[in-house]
């Protein structure tokens, strides 16, 4: 090969590279105006932090699984280890009396079982856990809380912080405690099973479902997701936080979101098709976008207006999606819309190529809702 045809070839794979990592920066970085670095940046995953799951089979249901039914799978000759994760939310303290608590998305394990399942890096997390509260670098950043250091709840509570690890170990989550102090938090409920299979995969995923028969059981293999956790594919609640701000609330389960939040996030503008709507306003230009792409279609009458503004628009002060789980909705962000639709796959793939996934593929199908994730909704 001449220097000439090997310079254009260093080039060439020089492009390749660049033109992939801007790909993937686009997709997880945030709305289009967020921009990767500054006050919104988010810890993001890479390739690397799922190997931590490679050999797992993450097993979920809507509403989790009762302790019979984990026993159930535990006992399967197919099963060569398994960790139930548990999750909830916790009330970090705010230091407002009005606004006073500001929820964390939170998850609790056996400590053993759990480092079983991840291997080396969670070997790191068993060494920590038994010591205290384990936070993830987005959900430390949020807290502006360092290893050694305390997270302060409602009620004059402290948790001791013992380590911040990488998001993807933690799925996502914000902050990990060991299963045993979870409970004392409320955290006792089994959201999904991370499961070494005994054998091929397809045959532990036939007994699954032949031992939980009756539930909508779903499965997913780590490198399907940016997360390896439960649930639909929506951005764990870190990562709307990191992307679109955090607020404060009276308490979790009821009162709006801190007005000056409201204030400094919300915007009400006209978009194409729906006329004046309110949403946060680094959705505003994907959700005009999209409206405009619909337009161009010629497929305006594939959206119930008068039902859209009946349901309440894009912004929500409704704040629970699930009362038992104390999930917060993300129409709270002004993030999530609400269109009802005459179901042409045209509008699904549209909103789609503007960020927004859609309902009507959840394990519980919302088929008018339709959530901003970013690129590859």
């Amino acid at each position: 090969m001449t220097a000439r045809a090997r310079g254009l070839a260093i080039l060439t794979g020089l492009a390749v590279f660049v033109a992939g990592w801007v790909a993937f920066v686009s997709a997880w970085s945030g709305p289009a105006g967020a921009g990767p670095t500054g006050r919104g940046a988010v810890a993001g995953t890479r390739a690397a932090d799922l190997d931590a799951f490679r050999n797992e089979l993450l097993v979920w249901a809507p509403g989790g699984f009762s302790e019979r039914e984990v026993g159930r799978v535990r006992d399967s000759t197919r099963v060569a280890a398994i960790s139930a994760v548990r999750t909830g939310t916790l009330a970090a303290a705010s230091g407002r009396r009005a606004y006073r608590v500001v929820p964390l998305e939170a998850m609790a394990v056996d400590t053993n079982a759990y480092a079983s399942a991840t291997g080396k890096p969670g070997r790191k997390l068993a060494t920590l856990l038994p010591k205290g509260a384990v936070l993830s670098r987005t959900g430390a950043k949020l807290r502006r809380v360092k290893s050694g250091g305390k997270l302060r709840l409602d009620g004059n509570h402290t948790l001791g912080v013992s380590g911040v690890v990488d998001d993807a170990l933690l799925g996502g989550y914000e902050v990990a405690l060991d299963h045993t102090m979870g409970r004392d938090y409320g955290i006792r409920r089994t959201a999904y099973l991370l499961v070494r299979p005994r054998g091929p995969v397809e045959g532990l995923q036939t007994e699954v479902r032949r031992l939980l028969k009756g539930r909508a059981v779903r499965f997913l293999i780590p490198g399907d997701r940016p997360y390896v956790r439960g649930g639909d594919g929506v951005l764990p609640l870190s990562q709307v936080k990191a992307r679109f701000g955090e607020f404060a609330l009276p308490s979790l389960h009821r009162g709006r979101p801190d007005p000056a939040w409201t204030k400094a996030n919300l915007v009400s503008r006209r978009v194409p098709i729906l006329g004046l709507v309110r949403c946060h306003r680094l959705v505003m230009g994907d959700l005009a976008k999209a409206m405009a792409d619909l337009e161009r279609q010629r497929l305006r009458g594939q959206v119930n207006v008068a039902d859209f503004r009946r349901r309440g628009g894009c912004w929500s002060p409704r704040l629970l999606r699930d009362p038992r789980g104390g999930r917060l909705s993300r129409h709270a962000w002004g993030i999530a819309i609400e269109l009802k639709a005459t179901g042409d796959e045209r509008l699904i793939q549209t909103m789609a190529r503007h960020g927004f996934v859609w309902g009507g593929g959840f394990a519980r199908p919302d088929v008018t809702h339709f959530e901003w994730v970013g690129q590859g909704a």
